[in-house]
């Protein structure tokens, strides 16, 4: 059997149904076979990064591995961005990628380009496959890297002689690995228990390896039990329903809210599973850890004390963490409620931000505060990068996991669109909104024909502030100077609806704050893509800070 037989027999074993990819010479022989399942889709994106990013979205909405597929030379390097974004998100993939003949590599050969090195320090392997014999193996061990402990993104360089040799192969003997799950040592769950029982102030720091882990209602289970305020990280929005009684929003120094702030600069003891602390959830590392003690639970070792040194340091699996923290806090007597968590209700109000501008031009957060009346709780989002991803995290109200999927680590621009297509495909009947900057929108805007084509009916919704805001907003405060940020043709030259148009898309323009509602209905009714532009003030500023302690509001 020929080796790309082999291949596409084996990313059916192991559950795939949907690659996203762009075929070229380097990857033939794999697409004939591609084309022969039964079981595999292939959706054709119009740029390699895209492939990643829609692959990326796929899992997030889904939980299921996708496959993002592609040829050799530049086609393999514009991989690069969409394995770094989701290597920092820990999502997991397969990337296959074409390559030159064995006899032409590091020979300077047209398109030949050592994918596999360049790969290997924002993946979490890589292998360029030069043996006919160890495809089956490494295509195994590259699905249980992905799969096992913090997932990620893998990559396999398939030389092209090498996808055309034959090989002794009977799908029928191949079994997927065994995925081991990281159980926690139950002493160190006792000791975290007795730690949050004696606490004074004590709060639960739910990370985005609570959503990976599928333990959402567990950990407000356990917050419950334990009586704890629910402060979420960036990657766990939507793990927790924005009006639960225990839920105090993000803490932070962008995404971060007043109240999530208030009660985490507060807390004596943080117990924070599935999070890595990172540098804009943290800010200022002094403020953030003087005078708390934390419990970190993880499930990657070299995550525990890398950047908070721990009182306790569990590396577990999320969600086996939870339980049995769960099953230790039956043991106690019923937790009582401390520090605000009676105050809770009452300061969820007084502390909102405000987002009922009447202004024209019109507020940015005006037009969060009609995306959350407009569309329910079922509707999916992405956003990458700029003021209008923090603005996002801020403000928009998520009740489910799953259905917040941003470029977090990376903050990557033109993640959006392309990610919101795999998020389609992976939750088929779910509407997604892509949430992005006018600058924004321009990269990777090209896939808007994707979902055109493939009848996906993605909204797309433009914060239009004809700025690139976020690095304006860096220059004012932190250097006192503006330069090559402002885009005003975005607000007049540029016609984002013809571009809708021009990709067999719809969009309309919006400029006064009373008309956002409406056009997001017609969206959100809409059976094809959709672009809604919505002209903003240029200069809003967006609350931020150095520490958890002087964020700075905007109005």
């Amino acid at each position: 059997m020929l080796v790309a037989e082999v291949i596409v027999q084996i990313l059916e074993k192991e559950g795939i149904e949907d690659v996203f990819g762009i075929p070229g010479a380097g990857i033939n022989p794999v697409y004939k076979y591609l084309d022969q399942s039964e079981q595999i889709s292939h959706m054709l994106m119009r740029h390699e990064e895209a492939c990643v990013h829609a692959a990326d979205g796929y899992f997030r909405s889904s939980g299921k591995l996708a496959v993002a597929a592609c040829t050799a030379g530049p086609g393999a390097t514009n991989f690069v961005t969409g394995i770094y974004t989701a290597n920092i998100d820990s999502i997991p993939l397969i990337a296959i990628t074409g390559q030159s003949e064995r006899s032409q590599l590091n020979k300077d050969a047209f398109q030949s380009v050592d994918i596999a090195a360049i790969v290997k320090p924002v993946a979490k392997g890589a292998w360029c496959v030069t043996d006919p014999e160890e495809i089956v193996s490494v295509m195994k061990n590259a699905f249980r890297i992905a799969r096992e402990g913090r997932p990620g993104p893998v990559l396999i360089d398939l030389p092209l002689d090498v996808q055309m040799e034959e090989i002794d192969f009977d799908i029928d003997t191949y079994q997927p690995a065994e995925i081991k799950k990281v159980e926690p040592n139950l002493g160190k769950i006792q000791e975290a228990i007795n730690l949050i029982k004696n606490a004074k102030k004590p709060v639960l720091l739910m990370g985005g390896g609570v959503i990976l882990s599928g333990a959402t209602s567990q950990c407000v289970e356990l917050a419950e039990m334990l009586q704890l305020p629910v402060i979420t990280t960036y990657m766990a929005k939507g793990g927790i329903p924005v009006n639960h009684p225990l839920n105090v929003g993000h803490a932070g120094i962008q995404v971060g809210g007043p109240l999530g702030n208030k009660v985490f600069s507060e807390a004596d003891v943080v117990l924070g599973i599935g999070c890595r602390f990172t540098d804009r959830h943290t800010g200022d590392i002094n403020v953030y850890t003087q005078g708390r003690k934390f419990i970190h639970i993880d499930i990657e070792p070299t995550q525990i004390g890398r950047i908070i040194e721990p009182e306790i340091g569990i590396v577990s699996d999320a969600r086996l963490a939870i339980e049995a923290l769960i099953e230790a806090a039956k043991g106690e007597a019923p937790f009582e409620a401390k520090g605000y968590v009676s105050e809770l209700e009452s300061l969820r109000s007084e502390l909102k931000r405000k987002t009922d501008y009447d202004h024209a031009p019109i507020k940015p957060q005006r037009v969060f505060k009609e995306m959350n009346e407009v569309f329910g709780d079922e509707v999916m989002y992405t956003t990458g990068c700029g003021l209008t991803q923090i603005w996002s995290g801020q403000l928009q109200d998520i009740n489910r996991p799953r259905k917040y999927l941003p470029s977090g680590g990376a903050g990557t621009l033109g993640f959006d669109i392309p990610g919101a297509i795999g998020a389609s495909v992976g939750a088929p009947g779910k509407k997604v909104v892509s949430v992005l900057g006018d600058f924004g929108f321009t990269f990777m805007v090209e896939e808007i024909a994707v979902a055109a084509v493939y009848e996906i009916p993605l909204v797309v919704v433009i914060v239009n502030n004809s700025y690139l805001g976020l690095i304006r907003q860096n220059q004012k405060y932190a250097f006192d100077f503006e330069n090559a940020v402002r885009m005003g043709e975005n607000q007049g030259l540029m016609d984002y609806v013809k571009v809708a148009e021009g990709f067999a898309c719809e969009g309309e323009r919006v400029f006064k704050p009373e008309d956002i509602k409406p056009a997001l209905e017609r969206a959100y009714a809409a059976k094809k893509p959709y672009i809604i532009d919505i002209v903003c003030e240029e200069t809003t500023d967006c609350s931020m800070g150095k520490s958890i302690t002087s964020v700075r509001e905007f109005v």
